[in-house]
């Protein structure tokens, strides 16, 4: 994790790519003479951003639903990940240097812009809690800095460090309204939307650590409408496929991902035997928009298709957090208020595009007798206040589709609170158990003496055990 020639290749990626007359306006003529500090920090934000969004909507994500029974992979490298079949040379932590790297000089540079440093240290608590979530231990105190072969730290510490940085760029967005940024492709410099996005995953980070009173707090100022998700746009650039949706991206190489029968579509299908639907609940609509067809990228309407919004951190997200966090610490009305929050919200069809707004959907409210014994949402006689949660478990599982959230959760309630946990299948019949966590990558494990044993893909991670 040397930092010296990773920001080198910044520079000289920086300068092929922009114009040079801008970069060289009042200095020295001869190019060759450019540092660093010549270069305006903003400028390096799109591009940790844009590096970011391939790391929370690639590979990592893709194998995250496979093993939390939403995805399956058939053919090639993608069928092999599916049935468990990966090494460490699978995975890589990129993400230091094309992330961190321009964040952390976007930091030390920046003492006047709020807005700036704000954004910056969102995007890298984004970032390292995804890498620590997936991974357990990593390397962050010692990252990036002079220390050659740095430590790894606690995965508990690592998230109690992401919530100072958060709070940290709580306080500088709070302070930032007139201040702009010159690159920003996610929110367009726009200050709320990032103030809403880092309460939101400080809850999400506090629901990994099953800290949910904090949770909760987190949560009510998270964001606060589906017009302030955290989305990748892409974009149609003639002649580039790399700009696209990532599931488009994948399915125009070959078919290798799709939806087909797996746990997800049958818990949307009406006809299973596990359906979810009920006189309350009708899924024809969402179970259409969530299918991936692998036969034909072009054939895809839904998530799948080449210019359709993938989110990162939402609005329904933070309803569940604090629908589930509600219901763990304030009670089941509180709970069971903020779930239907998100049922009305679902009811008027805009988290659908426009292929699909037409096809049946229902998402009546829930009342409190729907959970008691022998109810609509409690046919087993359980605990009201289970039962609930059990259904808010379930819609998170479904809502978070093509996200981290559901392998999260397979993980976090596995332990304490299996009777809620969904229940989808082992992915290969010889297997008997579920993936807990990712390898570390080989290079890092070849180059880094401080890296400990990897002890594999069965094992908890602190938060989990």
């Amino acid at each position: 994790m040397k930092s010296t020639y990773i920001k080198f290749l910044l520079i000289f990626t920086t300068i092929t790519f922009l114009s040079c007359e801008k970069l060289v306006d009042d200095l020295n003529e001869n190019p060759n003479q450019l540092t660093l500090n010549d270069i305006d920090p903003g400028l390096f934000l799109n591009g940790a951003e844009l590096s970011n969004i391939a790391i929370q909507l690639g590979p990592y994500s893709r194998m995250a639903g496979y093993w939390s029974g939403q995805l399956i992979g058939f053919e090639q490298v993608d069928l092999e990940r599916f049935q468990y079949n990966v090494a460490n040379n699978t995975f890589d932590w990129d993400g230091y240097q094309s992330v961190l790297t321009p964040l952390r000089n976007i930091q030390e540079r920046t003492t006047d812009n709020p807005l700036l440093l704000g954004i910056s240290k969102v995007v890298e608590a984004h970032l390292v809690g995804t890498y620590a979530s997936l991974f357990g231990d990593i390397p962050y105190s010692e990252a990036l800095g002079e220390i050659e072969n740095p430590k790894f730290d606690d995965q508990i510490v690592i998230f109690e460090q992401l919530q100072l940085v958060l709070d940290e760029a709580i306080i500088a967005l709070e302070v930032a309204q007139g201040f702009g940024v010159l690159e920003d492709y996610i929110f367009q410099g726009d200050r709320i939307k990032w103030l809403e996005s880092a309460w939101t995953l400080k809850a999400r980070y506090y629901m990994h650590t099953k800290e949910y009173g904090l949770a909760y707090n987190a949560a009510l100022n998270g964001i606060s409408s589906s017009d302030n998700n955290m989305m990748f746009n892409p974009l149609d650039v003639t002649g580039q496929n790399a700009t696209k949706n990532k599931y488009y991206i994948v399915l125009a190489g070959g078919p290798n991902v799709g939806t087909g029968d797996s746990y997800l579509m049958q818990l949307l299908d009406g006809t299973s035997s596990i359906s979810r639907n009920n006189a309350k609940t009708d899924e024809t609509a969402r179970r259409q928009y969530y299918i991936i067809d692998q036969s034909d990228a072009d054939g895809n309407l839904g998530v799948a298709q080449e210019l359709e919004p993938q989110p990162m951190i939402t609005y329904q997200e933070n309803l569940l957090i604090l629908a589930e966090s509600g219901t763990r610490t304030q009670g089941f009305n509180v709970g069971l208020g903020h779930l239907n929050q998100l049922r009305d919200f679902l009811n008027t069809g805009n988290f659908l595009n426009s292929n699909f707004v037409a096809e049946p959907y229902v998402y009546e409210s829930y009342v409190s007798e729907d959970f008691d014994a022998g109810g609509m949402e409690n046919v087993d006689n359980i605990e009201p206040e289970r039962a609930l949660l059990r259904e808010i478990v379930e819609e998170r599982y479904v809502t978070g589709f093509t996200t981290y959230m559901p392998f999260d959760d397979a993980r976090r309630l596995k332990k304490e609170d299996s009777d809620i946990a969904v229940p989808f299948p082992l992915n290969v019949p010889t297997s008997t158990q579920n993936v807990e966590r990712m390898l570390y990558p080989q290079d890092e494990v070849l180059s880094n003496p401080m890296a400990p044993t990897d002890p594999g893909l069965y094992a908890p991670t602190r938060v989990n055990q």
